[in-house]
């Protein structure tokens, strides 16, 4: 049985958010935008993401991010 691989790629941290594009198995799944979500909140879905895939879960800092799209 093959396990999705996921990976949450930060592309902002703001003193409370976190906004990252998420991608399962090297695909884009939100390809509307940005996911925002509060720092507290990001951390339990790597946590729960991580656990539940087995280590197949990756956090990391985009390489290109954009140049500050909010206000």
């Amino acid at each position: 049985m093959l396990s999705n691989k996921y990976q949450l790629s930060i592309v902002t941290l703001t003193k409370n958010h976190v906004f990252f594009n998420f991608f399962v198995n090297g695909s884009l799944a939100n390809t509307d935008g940005y996911i925002c979500m509060s720092i507290n909140d990001f951390d339990r879905l790597y946590k729960d993401l991580f656990r539940s895939s087995k280590g197949q879960c990756t956090k990391n800092f985009s390489s290109n991010p954009p140049v500050q799209f909010f206000t």
